[in-house]
């Protein structure tokens, strides 16, 4: 599972160096793989093989594309999809696309949510972060009413 966060930098070809403390979570099943896609609120998605066929996977099982709104959704989630595979420097190429679609410059904000890697452009972060009309705190309050996260551990 994927946590905590990193600064990286593009190269001058697009490419990005995906911190070890990320790598590590990669598991042999994924085939040295990931599938990097349009993520929400102006990031990219980053998820190892193995875990993109599961999204895949469900996204078969749960949407009806015959229902407007879901193909939408299907068309404009998949349209950016591209798989990519670590070179021997641990590289990935970030699509052009993707790039242009994060506004991503140089500096990338490298961010573990749990199945999968998020990259910001660090200035977008800072601006979702201030847009958000509640503090963590009162966010984290509403989320713990879901579930008891104690009784988990």
């Amino acid at each position: 599972m994927f946590q905590g966060h990193s600064i990286g930098n593009l190269d001058a070809k697009s490419r990005l160096i995906i911190p070890v403390k990320f790598r590590k979570y990669i598991k042999p099943e994924a085939q040295n793989k990931v599938v990097l896609t349009r993520g929400f609120d102006k990031c990219i998605s980053i998820y190892p093989l193995n875990i993109w066929e599961k999204v895949k996977e469900r996204l078969a099982e749960k949407f009806n594309t015959f229902n407007s709104e879901q193909r939408l959704f299907l068309r404009e989630y998949l349209m950016y999809v591209n798989e990519c595979e670590f070179d021997s420097q641990h590289r990935i190429l970030i699509p052009a696309q993707l790039v242009q679609f994060a506004n991503i410059k140089k500096e990338i904000l490298i961010l573990g949510l749990l199945n999968k890697i998020e990259l910001w452009n660090p200035e977008e972060s800072k601006k979702y972060e201030k847009k958000q009309p509640e503090s963590y705190e009162a966010i984290a309050q509403k989320v713990s009413e879901m579930f008891d996260i104690n009784d988990q551990i």
